[in-house]
């Protein structure tokens, strides 16, 4: 048997998940995000709620939601029933907890107007869901580079 003193073999520390808030009611496109994502080698984990509802109690921290975990980053559709982009957008901006969180705003549309009012909504990107595999397997490394670098902020 060996031994090795003074050798520190300890394991660099282990970079946390990053958290990633999906507001999004197309289950095939949370599918195909899910796994752009993993094509660009690195530790995250998906919420993915499906509606504007669920969206809202989890911004405001009710019911299921009290004690839901503060995400690394929100990417919504903002096409979604009940609630329109805007108005949850206007709670994320609101709510004192979700203060910093880069938020990422995707749809069908691809209207220049939308777009602009998203920027005043305070959106860090806005991307046009794209129509092949391709593009949206590009979806992955647009949002790793959205999110915050480990152990800053």
């Amino acid at each position: 048997m060996m031994v090795l003193k003074g050798v520190n073999l300890k394991h660099a520390p282990v970079v946390p998940a990053a958290r990633i808030l999906v507001i999004e009611d197309n289950g095939s496109d949370v599918f195909l995000l899910d796994r752009a994502l993993k094509k660009q080698d690195f530790r995250f984990e998906l919420i993915h709620l499906v509606n504007g509802g669920d969206a809202l109690a989890f911004i405001r921290r009710q019911g299921a939601y009290v004690d839901a975990p503060i995400p690394d980053l929100i990417l919504m559709d903002l096409n979604l029933s009940k609630y329109t982009g805007e108005e949850i957008l206007h709670e994320i901006r609101a709510a004192k907890h979700l203060v910093g969180v880069p938020v990422c705003a995707w749809s069908s549309s691809q209207s220049r107007r939308d777009e602009a009012l998203l920027k005043d909504l305070g959106v860090s990107q806005f991307i046009t869901k794209p129509s092949g595999l391709d593009q949206f397997m590009e979806i992955g490394k647009l949002i790793k580079d959205l999110l915050p670098s480990p152990g800053v902020g």
